[in-house]
């Protein structure tokens, strides 16, 4: 939400509702190129969207959302980079240490569909927000610059989502876990598949995904060689057809409606 919907806001928006107040900011063009110069503009737009936002209505609920990023600056639009996501956890930091609400990046809009450039910048945002002190992450899905949804980045994100919480959550040190006795029980030279620890753990030892699954090279060619694309899509095509919609669906789809065209009348 950038200065016009804030002033509009009282308007538009039903009471007691939050505002996002979002800066998005491709440097080298909008903002200095550099990470310190993107972080430090980012820092003051932000503060100065929630200073015109309680201007307007003073006590309202907001959240301050950051979309740090470099612009192309051969083929316009703009990109996530490995530095922008790290000005995206220091904005989230910076967010904490004022004890705001703060919305980051999504990963997403980068790539060509559910593809490997996706991958990579999915698992690079994910991590470092479930690592870090971001708060909302909004836009999971869309692809080509922002232009096209894929419902198969929004299953693939839960999944990389799950794995990088598990990553943040550690592990426990503590004697049961280092299992010094089934250490001295089963080795050198045994195994601790039978072993009660194993037995009891094994569910919930290791991330276990729904939509891929753990094949050896011989199995997977049993199976005809698939593709990890096709596992992503009939998974996301299941749940698509399992979908029910809520039981207020009709009454949802006409408040947005009204929503959408209170926004068209104001924009007159």
């Amino acid at each position: 939400m950038g200065a016009p919907s804030l002033i509009n806001w009282p308007k538009t928006r039903p009471a007691n509702s939050s505002a996002l107040s979002s800066a998005s900011i491709p440097a080298g063009a909008t903002t200095p190129i550099t990470p310190a110069g993107m972080l430090a503009l980012l820092n003051a737009e932000l503060l100065a969207g929630l200073v015109l936002g309680q201007l307007i209505k003073e006590g309202a609920p907001m959240i301050l959302g950051s979309l740090p990023a470099y612009f192309n600056m051969q083929g316009k639009g703009s990109f996530y980079d490995p530095k922008s996501y790290l000005v995206n956890l220091a904005t989230a930091k910076m967010m904490n240490y004022y004890q705001l609400p703060h919305a980051g990046t999504s990963g997403s809009g980068v790539g060509w569909g559910a593809d490997l450039i996706t991958s990579g910048h999915q698992w690079m945002n994910h991590l470092v927000s479930c690592c870090g002190n971001a708060g909302l992450v909004p836009f999971v899905g869309d692809t080509l610059g922002s232009m096209v949804f894929s419902p198969d980045i929004i299953v693939y994100a839960d999944d990389i989502i799950q794995q990088a919480r598990r990553f943040w959550q550690g592990f426990v040190l503590n004697d049961a876990t280092v299992a010094m006795d089934d250490i001295a029980e089963f080795g050198p030279g045994g195994h601790f598949l039978l072993s009660d620890l194993t037995l009891n753990e094994v569910r919930s030892a290791y991330h276990q995904s729904e939509i891929f699954e753990n094949l050896t090279f011989d199995s997977w060619q049993e199976k005809g060689c698939p593709q990890a694309e096709d596992y992503l899509k009939r998974h996301t095509q299941k749940l698509l057809s399992e979908c029910q919609p809520p039981a207020d669906h009709d009454d949802l789809v006409a408040r947005g409606e009204a929503f959408i065209d209170s926004l068209q009348q104001n924009s007159v």
